[in-house]
Formats: structure tokens, C-alpha cells, sequence
């Protein structure tokens, strides 16, 4: 699968030496000052908090 031939006046190259900036833009109206907590994942039934199991 090949890309699409894009306009580099609306697409410049991006030069992966160049630095990201910080500011991403504008957000949407909607979009909250602050992320909500991360969901706890489930930890495996075997006792140990982050242990890997044992092959059988």
C-alpha cells in the first residue's frame, strides 16, 4: 500500500530531527483541563501484586 502523493505547501516533510512543540494547539470546546484517574486493572488471582505466573 503506497501513500497518497500529498501537496508539501499543505503537508511539509516532517524532519525527525526537528523538535515536537509543546503546544498541540486549540482543543475542542469539550475536551476536560484534566484527564480523569486511570481505571484499576484486574491483578492476577494468584496472590502475588505483579507477579508473572509460572509456566505450567
Amino acid at each position: 500500500m503506497t501513500n497518497p502523493d500529498l501537496d508539501p505547501e499543505v503537508y511539509p516533510p516532517l524532519d525527525p530531527h526537528e523538535d515536537v512543540p509543546d503546544d498541540p494547539g486549540e482543543l475542542l470546546p469539550e475536551t476536560p483541563d484534566e484527564l480523569p484517574e486511570a481505571p484499576v486493572e484486574p491483578m492476577p488471582d494468584d496472590g502475588d501484586p505483579g507477579g508473572v505466573p509460572e509456566p505450567a
